[in-house]
């Protein structure tokens, strides 16, 4: 009854946003620069949401009237809106992971440490270790050894563990040293040295086989609570503006981002990729599919290829048992060989198998043959590549988006983070490169299109998102510049100042 009562209320708003006169909006964004990426209704400056859906898109005034005494509104103040990133190419434990270690063995100030940890913090959760090092104050010119003060005045709540470059000493903070019962009444040890202050404080400085007091305690950077790592990688992907990932790494995390989701702290969509290898997986992605009402999907595979022949039985073999079980398939291919080849491979399998609404997708898809675009067309396979990740090097994809866009072949935006940039600005800056020859390839409009429903559709989602319009999510970010007209040397330089992601504010800036 609740579900046939909204869709009522989001067809009444359809026909007049001002005909629904009971309905009050949850949250209502007014004064916007709106971009919906919808050919339908292009341009907009207010949009209402309630639950997790747009329930009204249009002009401020007709917006206004929706709010209610519980409404939140943001105004703009004539900043872009933007449907929210989706990036197709993640690996998202690898994200998430590198911000439980820092790496200090060019730091030159104390302070720079403490930046460093600052930075890092941002995004993970509280009572997490930090870990790393290679700090050396022979390096700075102050050559004062640090003190946990340093570590406390930006992480109280998170014990911190810091290697010196000589393995034998590591500075610590106030948190540590409780989690590992020193104080100033603890004794000295054979072979170690707890630094103290004048008043027999422990500084933070540890010694030799004091080390271990710590070490016993804190743990392994292959042993940090996956959870942990995943809602630091959630954190962060939210301050990109990133409202959907597309996880390629194939770890099978999906368990432990649905209990993320249980308990409120997942802040994206994911779709959640396993290896296309494990027989078991296969018949297992093919049941998840159904949860689209969650934040975590699945019913992707994923595979690869070198373009070596001689794999080829065995992997038309996977993919087309994986195909029979309702399943996607990615396959990476770099290079002309290795995308000739899975190209052949899906050929037959789609041959073999019959027609249906499969989507095949070529993960990278660089350096294919000129010729071979007609082969994607006609398989309908989607070309999910990463525009900053060949970026500057031979090759360089940005001369190639022109060419897939012209030849109708559907194009996701993805970074392939961790080994890259995880900001869709310097994707989308690499995606329109003119290079020093200035000619005109691809647009800013086009680009924010592959990473949004481009997207949208190489998942099976493009009916719910990955443009603004109304019974779509509620998944949008606000930017602080306008990317479509600013410089574009500028767009890089672009911050995400809002995101909402299922109807809520899942990041703001400070």
């Amino acid at each position: 009854m609740k579900f046939a009562a909204f869709a009522i209320l989001v067809l009444c708003v359809f026909l007049n946003p001002l005909s629904a006169q009971t309905l009050k909006a949850d949250l209502i964004v007014i004064n916007a620069k709106i971009r919906t990426m919808d050919a339908a209704k292009p341009l907009a400056e207010a949009v209402a949401i309630k639950q997790n859906k747009i329930v009204a898109i249009g002009k401020s005034a007709e917006i206004k009237n929706l709010a209610g005494a519980e409404t939140k509104i943001i105004d703009a103040q004539g900043k872009l809106l933007i449907p929210g990133f989706n990036d197709s190419h993640v690996h998202f434990f690898a994200v998430g992971n590198a911000f439980f270690r820092v790496e200090l063995q060019n730091v030159s100030l104390p302070l720079e440490i403490a930046a460093k940890l600052k930075g890092n913090l941002r995004f993970v959760p509280k009572g997490q270790w930090i870990l790393g090092g290679n700090w050396n104050q022979e390096k700075w010119k102050d050559k004062t050894l640090p003190t946990k003060e340093l570590l406390d005045a930006v992480a109280p709540d998170n014990p911190v563990f810091l290697y010196h470059s000589n393995p034998q000493i590591v500075l610590v903070n106030s948190l540590a040293l409780k989690l590992a019962k020193i104080d100033k009444n603890t004794k000295e040890i054979a072979d170690g040295e707890i630094v103290r202050d004048a008043s027999g404080e422990p500084t933070g400085i540890l010694k030799g086989k004091a080390v271990e007091l710590v070490k016993a305690i804190a743990p392994n950077l292959s042993r940090i609570d996956k959870s942990a790592v995943l809602e630091a990688a959630s954190n962060y992907a939210a301050s990109l503006g990133i409202t959907t990932i597309q996880d390629v790494h194939s770890d099978d995390n999906f368990a432990v981002l649905q209990e993320m989701e249980r308990r409120g702290v997942l802040k994206n969509r994911v779709y959640e990729c396993v290896s296309l290898y494990d027989l078991k997986k296969i018949e297992l992605a093919g049941l998840r599919r159904v949860s689209d009402k969650k934040l975590v999907r699945s019913g992707c595979l994923k595979g690869f290829s070198e373009g070596d022949r001689e794999e080829s039985a065995e992997l038309y073999g996977l993919i087309a048992n994986a195909d029979k079980a309702n399943a996607q398939v990615l396959m990476h291919a770099i290079g002309a060989e290795a995308n000739d080849l899975v190209l052949s491979l899906f050929e037959r399998v789609a041959k073999t198998n019959g027609s249906r609404n499969r989507r095949f997708r070529i993960e990278h898809a660089h350096n294919f043959r000129d010729h071979d675009l007609q082969r994607f067309a006609e398989t309908q396979t989607i070309a999910s590549m990463q525009p900053f990740l060949f970026f500057g090097a031979d090759g360089n994809d940005a001369e190639r988006f022109r060419a897939v866009a012209d030849a109708n072949v559907s194009l996701a935006f993805g970074s392939d983070a961790s080994m890259k940039s995880f900001s869709p600005f310097d994707g989308i800056y690499a995606a329109i490169y003119r290079g020093k020859a200035g000619k005109p390839k691809f647009t800013v409009e086009e680009a924010v299109r592959a990473y949004t429903f481009g997207s949208a559709y190489a998942e099976f989602q493009e009916n719910v998102k990955g443009t603004l319009a109304v019974g779509k999510l509620a998944d949008f970010v606000i930017l602080s510049d306008d990317i479509f007209v600013i410089n574009p040397n500028a767009i890089v330089n672009t911050k995400v100042l809002t995101t909402v992601m299922d109807g809520k504010i899942v990041y703001q800036k400070k």
